[in-house]
């Protein structure tokens, strides 16, 4: 549905306006203060005029059928008034009210009756439970809370499935500037991927933020965000749902389920989106984006006032990825020229070398004139300053435009605390397409992060499909075991051990024989994952006669424990690092793909990272890097340990999950990775339709990894 005349119309009836109660007058009076041109009609039976404009009784006695209709009643009346409206011709309804809290089972009762009625009679409907809302390109505002004067137009998109963070972007003192701003509530009838595929068409908008409690459609996401990035404009999302009481407290509020939050997180980053850590950071990229700036990189040279700041903002740089480099010998010559004793470096505090007035532009002009992305002046800005330090302020912004727009750097004023700065530097910023940003760590970490997305921008991150490779272990009947698991994964370019299987002590022994010295032994039985813990695993067996007594050894264990077992003898492999990859099929993104620090401590220190879908080598070498592993690949002794074993195997495994829909689940753990080779050498896959009991023995590790959300994925 093309939603221009929903979030741009050129008319609007208030069902349930009132000029006796606030709710029910201030969509009135917000589309009048903000110079909306389009027709506005209050509807009442009680009253023949309202807020200075004649009332209808009913929708069906309007001169016209209206492009939006806001219903202001309670849960019990408001299909009526929607039905009415259908039946006059109105395609699009704003509903505020039926939220669960206040409405209980009804509320969720009526959600249904309106998808019902927006799939038959095609029209859009913006709620459930949400606050409407204010389109500053034409001044229409549906909007049930104060939209106060300070609100600023401008090109950025918001869009909310919370009403409070909608208002937390109207009342933020026009820190973005904004195109439309939608709360979405509870999705009853138009969800969050139609609103981003109508900011990804609009040519009043250029970048976009969106807070998600849930995916009400996922698919429908995934391809909005795509057609944003597409068209080259920037989304932000700052997705809630992480712990178990979030999760459980969006159920209730909105009755979405959160889905997996890492597999969330991978899709909003794999969609080439920005994933945001908390509303701060959500502001604080819009304001980035509400700039206009284009050139963005992670490359940044920094100006402060203090020695202390200076090696503050050094550390957070570090931490959050942005790249400092130091100033040229010819730029502190220059310096060094005037002011032999100064210590010029990157950060740079000028500060108290001599008056600020004659310093501090050579030094902005010094570090312009160094190769990089960004010019920052760093400096603590509180409408609570004296004057001198206002004054400060002020000079140092008109010094950095001045910088900036000679050598075409994106210019920063960063306030180290995150206090209001004055109105009056506020302006200058906004007037000069300055960020102007709040916070040290909030600043950097979000210039960091749309950094990052402007060197992922079109990187070919998925990788084209060819037809399924045949997998004719999964004919067999009943659960999968590892000697068959380990077929399928060698199928799909992952490395795995020689080996065979032995039905005795003797045949093992001829299995080894041909493998070649040492062996591992291996008791097989359907259904059991935690050999090791059973004792039915014995390493670097050297001889044939440690392999009969192993084997031995491994009967007499699976006899206790009432297993019957085959014997799978392999090469013995040894590896510098234990890594465990794998996937499961998400209920609502499909293939999850992870890999991480693997063994018998990977559920402990839980470094892992998640993609969804087939990706390619770039973005394999992104997830390592997500996690230690790739620190710990590069740095090694005696050299960088190769990575295109683990690359290959990771994108073997998303192809695998691909392709083959009959696969739930698929576990390596470990992947054994050596400077000579990396070989799977214990894998097991699990069919979709396996009964409960075998899924649940599938994944000891890839599961809880899977379902262990941390904060650590947010920062990647």
């Amino acid at each position: 549905m093309d939603l221009a005349p929903i979030l741009r119309p050129s008319s609007i009836a208030i069902v349930g306006a009132s000029p006796r109660s606030f709710i029910g007058r201030v969509a009135l009076e917000n589309s009048r203060a903000l110079g909306y041109q389009g027709r506005l009609y209050p509807v009442n039976p009680k009253y023949p005029e309202i807020a200075g404009l004649s009332a209808a009784p009913t929708l069906s006695a309007l001169p016209e059928a209206p492009d939006v209709v806001l219903v202001q009643l309670g849960t019990d009346r408001i299909l009526e008034a929607v039905r009415d409206g259908v039946a006059v011709g109105a395609r699009s309804f704003v509903i505020p009210g039926a939220g669960y809290t206040d409405s209980g089972p009804a509320a969720l009762e009526l959600a249904a009756e309106l998808r019902t009625l927006a799939s038959e009679r095609g029209i859009a409907v913006v709620g459930t439970n949400c606050m409407g809302f204010v389109d500053l390109v034409t001044g229409a505002a549906p909007y049930i809370g104060t939209v106060p004067m300070h609100v600023r137009r401008g090109r950025v998109g918001v869009v909310a499935q919370s009403g409070a963070i909608v208002e937390a972007f109207v009342n933020n003192g026009g820190r973005v500037p904004l195109s439309t701003i939608i709360s979405c509530g509870s999705e009853a009838g138009t969800g969050l991927a139609e609103y981003l595929a109508f900011f990804a068409a609009d040519e009043r908008t250029d970048a976009v933020l969106a807070f998600v409690e849930g995916f009400g459609d996922p698919t429908g996401f995934l391809t909005a965000a795509r057609a944003l990035a597409e068209a080259g404009k920037p989304l932000a999302v700052c997705k809630v749902g992480r712990s178990s009481a979030a999760q459980a407290g969006i159920v209730a509020h909105s009755g979405k389920l959160a889905g997996n939050a890492r597999v969330g997180a991978a899709a909003i980053r794999q969609a080439g989106a920005i994933l945001c850590a908390d509303l701060d950071e959500l502001t604080t990229i819009g304001e980035i984006f509400g700039a206009g700036r284009t050139r963005m990189g992670r490359r940044a040279h920094i100006v402060t006032n203090s020695g202390g700041e200076a090696n503050l903002l050094s550390d957070l740089a570090e931490d959050v990825g942005i790249e400092l480099p130091p100033l040229s010998e010819a730029g502190v010559a220059g310096l060094a020229a005037t002011w032999p004793n100064f210590d010029a470096r990157n950060p740079m505090d000028p500060w108290g070398t001599d008056d600020y007035r004659a310093i501090y532009p050579r030094a902005l002009e010094a570090l312009a004139d160094e190769p990089g992305d960004l010019l920052v002046v760093s400096l603590d800005q509180q409408t609570t300053c004296g004057s001198y330090e206002l004054q400060l302020g002020r000079d140092l912004a008109s010094y950095l435009a001045g910088e900036a727009s000679r050598t075409k750097k994106t210019p920063v004023f960063l306030s180290p605390s995150s206090q209001d700065p004055s109105p009056e530097l506020l302006n200058y910023c906004l007037t000069e397409r300055i960020p102007l940003l709040r916070g040290a760590w909030t600043a950097l970490d979000a210039l960091a992060k749309v950094a990052r997305r402007t060197e992922w921008a079109g990187d070919g991150r998925v990788t084209a499909s060819g037809p399924p490779i045949p997998l004719p272990e999964l004919a067999a009947v009943g659960p999968l075991d590892e000697y068959a698991s380990l077929g399928i994964v060698d199928r799909y370019g992952i490395p795995t051990p020689r080996r065979a299987t032995a039905g005795d002590a003797e045949a093992a022994v001829e299995v080894a024989d041909r493998i070649g010295y040492p062996v591992v032994l291996k008791g097989v039985a359907h259904g059991v994952s935690h050999k090791t813990e059973l004792g039915l695993v014995r390493v670097g067996l050297g001889s044939p006669e440690e392999v009969r007594r192993a084997a031995t050894t491994v009967a007499e264990n699976a006899a206790r424990a009432g297993l019957d077992v085959t014997f799978l003898v392999a090469e013995h492999v040894r590896a510098e690092l234990e890594l465990i990859a794998g996937f499961r099929r998400d209920d609502q993104f499909g293939v999850a793909v992870l890999v991480g620090l693997g063994g018998i401590w990977a559920e402990h220190f839980d470094q892992v990272a998640v993609r969804i879908g087939r990706i390619g080598p770039d973005e394999a070498r992104r997830m390592l890097d997500d996690t230690i592993v790739g620190r710990m690949l590069r740095t090694a002794r005696a050299g960088a340990i190769p990575d295109d074993g683990i690359v290959a195997a990771i994108i073997g495994l998303a192809a695998l999950g691909d392709d083959h829909p009959e696969i739930a689940e698929v576990d390596l753990n470990p992947i054994l990775v050596g400077r000579e080779r990396t070989v799977a050498v214990d894998a097991l896959v699990v069919r979709a339709d396996a009964p409960p009991a075998d899924i649940g023995t599938g994944s000891p590790t890839l599961e809880p990894a899977l379902e262990r959300a941390t904060r650590e994925v947010m920062n990647p």
